[in-house]
C-alpha cells in the first residue's frame, strides 16, 4: 500500500499570510463605503410612520386616480351626446328653450302687473276702524260666555284699554288681508291671530281682569297698575332718531 509519504505535496498556506493579489480584482482605493441601514426604533414607531406615510400616499393616489376618471368619464360622455344629439334634437331643445323662457317672462309681466294695479288701486277696507269691525264682525262672530263665566272676562268698554285696542286692531288689520285668500286665508287668520289674542285679552289675568260685564271698565282704584321699570343708563339706547 502506497503512503502519502511518498507523493511531494505542497506545504499548506500560513493562516497569518494574507492571501495572493488577484491580477484581476478593482483597485479598493476610492471606494465610498455603502450607508448604513437605517436602524428600525426598539419601540415600533418607524413602523407607524411608515404605515401613515403609506395612507397619506394612498390617498393622494386615490384622488388623482379619480380625478383622472372623472376626467375620461366626462369625456366619454361628451362624445356620445354629440353623437346623440343630431340637429332635429338641437332643434327641438331650442324650441322648448324658447317656450320656457317666454313663460318665465309671461309670469313676470303679470307679476309686475299686478304689482303696479295694486299699487295704483289699493283694495278697499270691508270695515272703515276697528270699533266697526268689533262692533260689527268680531262680537257676533267670537261668542263666550262673559257673564257667568269668570274665567273668561271681557270689558264693553274695550276701547279704554290700551292693550286691547291694538290687539283689537291687528286683528281688523289681519282679518282685511286675509279675506282676500279664498282658500286659506280665514282658516289662518281664526288659528294664528283670532284665536291667540282674544284669548290673551280674556284671560283671567289679561288687561280685563278687573273688568266685568256687569259692573262695566273697572274703577281707578283697582285699576291695572302699569309695569314697573326703572331708567336705563344713559347712552345704553341712543335715539335711532338722532343717528
Amino acid at each position: 500500500m502506497t503512503s502519502l509519504d511518498e507523493f511531494d505535496l505542497p506545504e499548506p498556506p500560513d493562516e497569518d499570510l494574507a492571501p495572493p493579489e488577484d491580477p484581476w480584482a478593482p483597485p479598493l482605493e476610492g471606494l465610498v463605503p455603502a450607508p448604513a441601514p437605517a436602524a428600525t426604533p426598539a419601540d415600533g414607531n418607524g413602523a407607524g410612520d411608515a404605515l401613515a406615510l403609506s395612507d397619506e400616499l394612498s390617498a393622494r393616489i386615490g384622488k388623482v386616480t379619480g380625478t383622472l376618471l372623472s376626467t375620461q368619464i366626462k369625456a366619454i360622455a361628451e362624445t356620445q351626446l354629440a353623437e346623440l344629439l343630431t340637429p332635429e334634437i338641437y332643434q327641438r331643445i331650442e324650441e322648448l328653450s324658447r317656450r320656457r323662457l317666454a313663460a318665465e317672462l309671461e309670469t313676470q309681466l303679470v307679476a309686475a302687473a299686478h304689482a303696479a294695479d295694486a299699487a295704483e288701486n289699493p283694495p278697499t277696507t270691508v270695515f272703515g276702524s276697528t270699533e266697526e269691525f268689533v262692533r260689527v264682525r268680531l262680537a257676533p262672530g267670537y261668542r263666550r260666555d262673559v257673564i257667568d263665566n269668570r274665567e273668561i272676562r271681557w270689558c264693553p268698554q274695550w276701547w279704554r284699554h290700551e292693550e286691547a285696542i291694538s290687539r283689537l286692531e291687528a286683528l281688523w288689520r289681519t282679518w282685511e288681508h286675509f279675506r282676500l285668500d279664498a282658500t286659506t286665508g280665514m282658516s289662518v287668520w281664526w288659528r294664528d291671530h283670532a284665536d291667540h289674542h282674544m284669548s290673551v285679552l280674556m284671560s283671567s289675568d289679561g288687561p280685563f281682569s278687573n273688568c266685568s260685564v256687569q259692573h262695566g271698565h273697572h274703577t281707578p282704584d283697582n285699576a291695572i297698575a302699569p309695569l314697573p321699570t326703572d331708567p336705563a343708563p344713559a347712552g345704553m339706547f341712543p335715539d335711532t332718531r338722532e343717528l
